[in-house]
C-alpha cells in the first residue's frame, strides 16, 4: 500500500473515532467518548485550598469555538446559582436549507433571576471538546473546567449581598434617625444599610473598605444653613449632601443635594419639618 494511502485509511479512522457516527439516515448519534476526561463528570463544584472549580457543557454547537464559549456561559451560570442568583437559559437555534446549502445559527438567550454578577478573576484550567458528524457538518460538544480564586467569590458575595455602611456629620441630634427613614428605599435599589451608625464622618474610603468587609459606603452631611423667624413664625433652610460609594470599585455609585425650607411657630418644629422635606426630597431621587 502506498503512503498516501495509508494516510488516507488513517485520517478516516480518526475521523470516525473523533467525530462520532451517524445513523442510517444521516443524522447524529451523539456518543460519549471514551476519551473525556474524569474532571468532565463532576456535576458539582469542587473545593480546592485557594479557589473552587466549576465544570461548564455545552453540546450541539455547529463551531468548536462557539462550544466552548456556551461551555464558559454555562460555568458561570453555576457560579450564579452558587450565589443564589438563578440563570435560565433558552437555546436558540436556527437552521436554513437553499440549493441544498445549509447555514446554521445558534445563541443562548438568558434571563437573570436576583442581582447579576461579574466575574473579574478566572483561569479556564482545562478544556475538552469533541465533535459528532451529521449530514449537515460537524456539531461539537464542549467541556470547561473554570478555576476562580476564592478571594475573587468572597468579593462576589459582598457584591451579591450588596451591605452597606454609612457615616453622618451633623450637628442636628435628630438628624441620624430621619436619615435611617432612608433605609428602605436603599434596600429597594440592593443597598442593604444597617441601622445602626457604622462611622463618623470620615473621607478615608480605604479606611472604610477595610473595617466594614461592605459593598457600599454612604456618606451623609446634614446642616442647617440659615433660620431666622418673622411674625412669630420661625424658618429653617436644611441642606442634605449624599454620596453613594462603590467600595469595591472606588466608584462614587450617585450622589444627591436637596435644600428645603422647613416652617413653624417654634424653632425645633422648623427644623425638624425641614429635614422631613429634604428627606422625602432625596428618598424620591435614589
Amino acid at each position: 500500500m502506498k503512503i498516501s494511502g495509508i494516510f488516507a485509511v488513517f485520517a478516516a479512522l480518526f475521523l470516525t473515532v473523533s467525530c462520532g457516527s451517524t445513523d442510517e439516515r444521516g443524522n447524529t448519534k451523539p456518543e460519549q467518548s471514551s476519551n473525556r476526561p474524569k474532571w468532565t463528570e463532576v456535576a458539582e463544584k469542587i473545593e480546592r485550598d485557594d479557589a473552587v472549580l466549576f465544570v461548564g457543557e455545552a453540546s450541539i454547537a455547529r463551531s468548536e469555538e462557539d462550544a466552548v464559549h456556551l461551555a464558559l456561559q454555562n460555568a458561570f451560570a453555576k457560579v450564579s446559582d452558587s450565589f443564589g442568583v438563578s440563570v435560565r437559559s433558552e437555546f436558540k437555534s436556527h437552521e436554513v436549507e437553499h440549493d441544498g446549502e445549509y447555514t446554521y445559527a445558534i445563541g443562548v438567550k438568558s434571563s437573570v433571576t436576583g442581582k447579576q454578577i461579574e466575574v473579574k478573576d478566572y483561569h479556564i484550567k482545562d478544556k475538552f471538546t469533541e465533535c459528532l458528524h451529521s449530514k449537515n457538518g460537524n456539531e461539537y460538544n464542549a467541556f470547561v473546567l473554570v478555576s476562580i480564586p476564592k478571594r475573587e467569590l468572597a468579593r462576589i458575595k459582598v457584591e451579591v449581598d450588596g451591605f452597606g455602611a454609612w457615616a453622618l456629620k451633623s450637628e442636628i441630634p435628630e438628624a441620624a434617625d430621619r436619615i435611617r427613614e432612608l433605609f428602605p428605599v436603599f434596600n429597594q435599589k440592593g443597598v442593604k444599610l444597617n441601622q445602626e451608625l457604622n462611622f463618623d464622618d470620615t473621607g478615608d474610603l480605604s479606611a472604610v473598605a477595610s473595617a466594614s468587609n461592605k459593598a457600599f459606603f454612604l456618606k451623609i452631611e446634614v446642616k442647617e444653613t440659615k433660620s431666622e423667624e418673622s411674625d412669630g413664625e420661625f424658618y429653617s433652610l436644611i441642606e442634605i449632601k449624599a454620596e453613594l460609594f462603590n467600595l469595591l470599585t472606588a466608584e462614587i455609585v450617585n450622589h444627591w443635594r436637596v435644600e428645603s425650607k422647613g416652617a413653624a411657630y417654634s424653632k425645633e418644629e422648623a427644623l425638624s419639618n425641614g429635614i422631613t422635606k429634604a428627606v422625602q426630597e432625596i428618598a424620591g431621587q435614589i
